[in-house]
């Protein structure tokens, strides 16, 4: 009986052990935080009241709208696959919140579509309402596209 009750505990150890690795190594595939965005042109600047503009790489296009009070940004807009692609299996944007040297304060989900079945890249809608992280500055943009085919 000693036996299966030292084997119980051990086992309970490894796996609470095995939970806190993956729990600390996860953390970082969802947030930005800490990093540095350091093309100029993939920065926008925040300004008061209704602003609009194009954020653009070689894969993605993100047309967007926002309205910035003091403690909130109102940010709509499309997200189109550009470059030919007309279909993905997985794509999520976050709005990245950058402060005066780039880094990234916070970041927030604004996007998520697709679960590995191939999707048609009509124009992709998004609206939120997000609190302005204190600090923030400027914005950007980060994307994972998943599995991305031509016509």
């Amino acid at each position: 009986m000693l036996l299966k009750k030292d084997r119980f505990i051990k086992a309970i150890f490894i796996l609470m052990i095995a939970t806190f690795t993956i729990a600390g190594c996860g953390g970082r595939l969802f947030t930005y935080k800490g990093d540095k965005v350091t093309q100029k042109d993939l920065m926008v600047q925040l300004m008061d009241g209704n602003q609009q503009g194009v954020w653009k790489t070689n894969e993605v296009a993100i047309k967007y709208q926002y309205r910035m009070t003091p403690e909130t940004l109102t940010f709509a807009g499309t997200i189109e696959l550009v470059g030919g692609f007309k279909y993905f299996s997985r794509l999520a944007v976050q709005l990245l919140f950058l402060d005066d040297q780039g880094i990234v304060i916070e970041n927030k989900l604004i996007y998520s579509a697709g679960n590995y079945r191939p999707i048609v890249s009509i124009p992709m809608d998004f609206e939120k309402t997000i609190p302005i992280p204190e600090g923030a500055r400027t914005i950007s943009f980060a994307y994972d596209l998943s599995s991305v085919h031509g016509k």
